[in-house]
């Protein structure tokens, strides 16, 4: 594949006019990326459950009227389904497909039962698998896509005690990102995942007191190689790489956009 670099950052990205899906978009990594990527032109469907803040975002959004929100449950086949038909059926296209919807409960392994365990599983695995079976069809059949999975630090060393089935679930992620990576290639439906650094987001503070994020947060900033918190919309740009032109030859890849947590917990 040729990529020009002479009509500027336009061709070099290629996004614009780009049909995007991102679900868990009314916070955190969501957010950021539904934002940058409609931004830079594209034409973004955000999916999340809180319906009143993602009202809010959608319509901050540059050309508001021009993209689609959806309420939507992704823990649930028939949703997934739906999200993908609702945007093929408003845009004719898929192109891009971030998986960002996550939920992370502080369990203790002892405490761990049947409910937490499909809860995590559902929302973090499940979730990701049939959207990206549904997303894949248009863009097999137009020969063009990108799948972007947001995995975990746990996916790679199974997490703390607290987030063991959180971390089973972003290595099952992982191994699915591959598959679907080797599944899709030869149709130029490039799937990767992003390993994105820990973020004050509702998702890193739910559950947690203020006592015990003041705990996390000084241990996590003596860990960290940058010495500072990542933001938000620092990770969803590594995403715009994986979304673009510019990642042209790379698929089944994760990207550890972790400001070196990876060089700490390798």
């Amino acid at each position: 594949m040729q990529i020009s670099v002479d009509g500027g950052l336009e061709d070099l990205l290629g996004l614009s006019g780009r049909v995007a899906i991102v679900t868990g978009a009314a916070s955190g990594y969501g957010r950021a990326t539904l934002e940058v990527l409609a931004r830079l032109g594209a034409l973004v469907v955000g999916c999340d459950r809180n319906a009143s803040e993602l009202a809010k975002i959608a319509a901050d959004l540059p050309r508001a009227s021009s993209h689609l929100a959806l309420v939507r449950d992704v823990s649930r086949v028939a949703e997934c389904d739906a999200i993908v038909g609702a945007a093929f059926e408003r845009f004719k296209r898929v192109d891009i497909l971030v998986n960002a919807a996550a939920i992370l409960e502080s369990v203790d392994v002892d405490s761990v039962d049947e409910g937490h365990w499909q809860r995590t599983l559902d929302v973090n695995l499940k979730s990701q698998y049939f959207l990206s079976r549904a997303a894949s069809r248009p863009m097999r059949a137009a020969k063009w896509g990108r799948i972007i999975n947001f995995i975990s630090t746990a996916g790679i060393t199974g997490g703390t005690a607290g987030a063991s089935v959180y971390g089973i679930s972003k290595a099952g992620a992982i191994a699915m990102t591959k598959s679907f990576a080797r599944a899709f290639a030869r149709d130029n439906v490039l799937v990767n995942a992003i390993s994105p650094a820990s973020l004050r987001t509702p998702l890193f503070r739910r559950g947690r007191s203020a006592e015990e994020m003041a705990l996390v947060s000084a241990e996590y900033l003596r860990n960290s190689l940058l010495g500072r918190w990542t933001e938000p919309g620092e990770v969803a740009l590594s995403v715009v790489y994986l979304a673009s032109n510019m990642s042209s030859c790379v698929t089944g890849h994760i990207l550890r956009a972790d400001s070196g947590a990876g060089v700490v917990h390798p």
